[in-house]
């Protein structure tokens, strides 16, 4: 056998073995045995954000606009930045296959874990680490407990981009990029396209589509590499280099903000996603948080002691962001590393670097809080820089499992090697998983309720013809309205749409366009004014969901029996109402 082809086939087993182990690894910790592919894993808050989107794409080729919320007008999604272009080219291929947003929504979820895996696995092989050290890596930081706690925040679960982005900031800190090469004195340096740089500018391109959150941190950490790194060499090439790649991401999310300048200039600027200078401090990154053991686990007694902190001050999503005690062991280890700097391991040694200025950007108290401050407020959750901070941990932790594995292998122990490379793995994997929710979603619990939410539609949809349109209560803002009574999740009102297959739905109406202002001003006025100007718009039904009134809507409905003259239809709980405007819509005519 040749040796290329040899070579080809001894790397595609090795990641087709990383690829087997992490999705053995996956139904085990999710057992996913127990749940059904079409019914979300994840059925309130941000999710049903996704799941709308997803739904939109399927529906309506994309999910810029959805002519089947906001009615009359239709869901701009235009009037807020939301640029997860590179996960919805994903979307959109998994849904060609499918057709349908819950089957979509899960099988992208899943999809990420592989994606990490063999992307992490990737950069530990292309910086030199054994197979054992690289596979135990690339598992571990395919099963952060953040990968799991962010499920239904899909767009920062999808974090599989983030080692390759490491990768190219680790080329351009060590000068080893290329990007440009020498000219005469006086000249500037000629940009030259090898590998790397062609490389680079992929996953640059690539970074730029996944919202705001992260391409920020890459522009963050590749200004700190090109900075450290021409200061380091006393040459310019690597602050060129950064520069380069921060102006390729810049300009890929600028592309995806398209329908939002668009939007601007049409309707002027938004006034959603309105973001508070306290917010960096209130969602930064604690410590505390990073090196405890996560919540719910497996052990008791850790489980309590995490209890114990997280009843402490400012713990919300950044409780997220354990981890694991192998990673902690590497993140301190990053730490005492920045008093002796070693020439000759050069790679920890910037590693340890990122990993701190990560960490002093990102903590309570940071320059998070200084750039929301003095610049924009607009990143608001510096604990997701958590992402970053676990692969530098990782990545200094197999340093030295692979220096361990590799003297193994030395003394002819390398069976053993694996052995205890294995152990550890699991023992890892253990560690930063647990069995409790977003863990193991509640597949029972979420089916019944989403079942429910789908027989009860299907009735008002019967009821209905094609292309009406429903009016929904309460009145809630979109995006972001807060908590209402016992609906404590933004996009409740979202759940019939996700269901229906011919009707038009009231929420989605842009805050503050003219829909939305129009809303605000019919629900207050009495109920027979309210039932005449719905009509007159053309709505047909009137939906109702009983938790977002103190009185659970006793007294709306009573009135409404009393002026419609029927009943309403009901789900199997009794907490949502459908009342059919069609016969009082005649009778006025």
């Amino acid at each position: 056998m040749r040796p290329i082809l040899r070579s080809t086939l001894r790397i595609g087993g090795e990641y087709a073995l990383a690829v087997l182990l992490c999705l053995l690894m996956l139904i085990w910790v999710m057992r996913l045995w127990q749940g059904d592919l079409r019914v979300p894993f994840t059925y309130f808050g941000d999710a049903v954000w996704t799941s709308l989107a997803i739904k939109g794409t399927i529906e309506h080729g994309w999910w810029w606009f959805n002519p089947s919320l906001g009615a009359p007008a239709g869901l701009n999604f235009g009037a807020f930045p939301a640029m997860d272009n590179t996960q919805f080219l994903i979307i959109k291929a998994i849904s060609l296959i499918t057709g349908n947003y819950a089957l979509t929504l899960n099988l992208f979820y899943l999809l990420t874990f592989p994606l990490t895996t063999v992307t992490s696995l990737y950069v530990f092989r292309k910086l030199n680490f054994s197979y054992p050290a690289a596979l135990a890596g690339s598992l571990l930081y395919t099963f952060l407990p953040y990968h799991f706690f962010r499920s239904y925040h899909l767009h920062m679960a999808s974090y599989y981009l983030l080692p390759l982005m490491v990768l190219v900031v680790l080329w351009v800190l060590a000068g080893d990029l290329n990007m440009f090469r020498p000219r005469a004195r006086g000249r500037w340096p000629k940009l030259h396209f090898g590998f790397k740089t062609i490389f680079a500018l992929a996953v640059c391109i690539l970074v730029g589509g996944c919202g705001i959150y992260y391409p920020f941190f890459s522009c963050f950490f590749l200004l700190l590499a090109g900075v450290i790194g021409s200061l380091q060499t006393r040459r310019i090439h690597q602050l060129l280099s950064a520069l380069v790649l921060m102006a390729v991401i810049s300009g890929a999310v600028l592309i995806s903000m398209t329908p939002l300048l668009l939007y601007q200039r049409t309707h002027g600027k938004a006034s959603i996603g309105a973001r508070s200078v306290a917010d960096a401090e209130v969602m930064g990154l604690k410590v505390g948080q990073l090196l405890l053991p996560i919540g719910g686990h497996r052990i008791p007694r850790l489980a309590a002691l995490r209890a114990r902190y997280n009843a402490g001050p400012l713990t919300n999503e950044n409780d997220t962001s354990s981890l694991g005690f192998i990673g902690a062991i590497g993140f301190l280890w990053l730490l005492v590393r920045l008093f002796y700097q070693k020439p000759a391991s050069p790679l920890l040694d910037h590693v340890s670097w990122l990993n701190i200025f990560g960490l002093l950007y990102g903590t309570i108290g940071g320059f998070a809080a200084l750039f929301s401050l003095l610049i924009s407020p607009q990143i608001r959750a510096p604990n997701r820089i958590s992402a970053f901070i676990a692969f530098f941990s990782l990545l200094a932790a197999m340093f030295l499992v692979d220096r361990g594995y590799k003297w193994l292998e030395r003394h002819k122990k390398h069976i053993l090697g694996a052995v205890l490379v294995s152990v550890l793995t699991v023992i890892g994997v253990l560690d930063q998983t647990t069995t409790t929710f977003f863990f193991i979603p509640e597949y029972k619990k979420i089916e019944v309720e989403y079942r429910s939410d789908a027989e009860f539609v299907s009735r008002i949809e019967s009821s209905l013809p094609n292309g009406a349109m429903v009016f929904q209560l309460p009145y809630m803002t979109f995006p972001e309205n807060g908590p209402l009574h016992r609906i404590t999740q933004d996009f409740e009102l979202v759940k019939p749409y996700l269901h229906s297959t011919k009707l038009r739905w009231s929420y989605g109406a842009i805050n503050a366009d003219y829909y939305d202002t129009w809303q605000r001003a019919v629900v207050v006025k009495p109920v027979p004014e309210f039932i005449d100007e719905i009509v007159a718009n053309g709505f047909s039904g009137l939906y109702i969901n009983r938790n977002g009134y103190a009185d659970s809507a006793v007294s709306l409905e009573a009135e409404l029996k009393t002026l419609l003259g029927a009943g309403p239809i009901t789900n199997s709980d009794g907490t949502l109402l459908f009342f059919s405007l069609a016969n009082y819509s005649s009778q006025k005519k």
